[in-house]
């Protein structure tokens, strides 16, 4: 089995002091092939949707396996793959940074995720406290790779993502870049000395109806949590049995 890392404290930096990231999945993008649609561009495999792709075509050029504190939970209703998509709820200390409009999270595009997702919108302003523990797969990328994937996350073009500088700023926070699902950045640690990074959506899963997902998302998840080595098939399954259980 191959090395299950966990996240350090993120200190902080300026944001024009970080050059690379950790982007953190824990769904779909999990896939390698899958991730690497938003990254060059194109149609994964199973997927309904063209992704224009990040303005630096460059792979990831490492990984790794880690758990994370929280909670994986499923929602809303996927148009690729119907049934519900993957949530992190971060625990207390990510809810505890502070929320509201990331740097560069009010222009074109901002909010239409909520409305066509169902998601409980404006009214979720809070991060709350996940429990338990989440399966993921960090890629090391460059932040503005980052910035690219999350626009395209956000429904957005690439270069029109959010701003990093808030959620870079130190410790493990929560900003909120508009009020959709994925459009809150999240702030997890350090791996390597490097910020991880990743997305989730502004409410609580006690303030959105549950919704299990598809035996085919399940897939996609359990392919890319398989292709790390870290964990055996039967406790990738039980994992996703246990999240997926409404």
């Amino acid at each position: 089995m191959n090395e299950v890392r966990a996240l350090e404290p993120w200190e902080g930096a300026p944001g024009s002091a970080v050059d690379r990231v950790w982007y953190v999945s824990y769904g779909s993008n999990m896939r390698l092939a899958r991730f690497l649609a938003y990254v060059r561009g194109g149609r994964a495999e199973g997927g309904a949707l063209e992704h224009p792709g990040c303005r630096d075509p460059e792979p990831p050029r490492a990984w790794a396996a880690l758990e994370l504190r929280g909670r994986l939970y499923f929602a809303t209703e996927s148009r690729i793959w119907g049934g519900g998509r993957a949530f992190l709820e971060p625990p207390d200390e990510a809810g505890g940074g502070r929320t509201g409009p990331g740097d560069s999270g009010t222009g074109p595009g901002a909010g239409r995720a909520d409305l066509d997702d169902g998601g409980p919108g404006l009214g979720a302003g809070r991060i709350a406290a996940g429990t338990g523990r989440v399966f993921a797969r960090a890629y090391d990328v460059s932040r503005e790779q980052f910035a690219d994937v999350a626009a395209q996350e956000m429904y957005r073009a690439p270069g029109d993502g959010p701003g990093l500088e808030t959620v870079l700023a130190g410790g493990e926070r929560a900003v909120r870049c508009g009020p959709g699902r994925y459009e809150t950045l999240l702030c997890l640690g350090a791996l390597d000395g490097r910020p991880a990074l990743t997305f989730t959506a502004p409410w609580r899963a006690a303030e959105v109806a549950p919704n299990p997902p598809s035996e085919r998302y399940l897939a996609q998840l359990a392919g890319g949590l398989g292709e790390t080595g870290a964990w055996s098939a039967a406790v990738i399954r039980a994992y996703l049995a246990a999240a997926a259980a409404v």
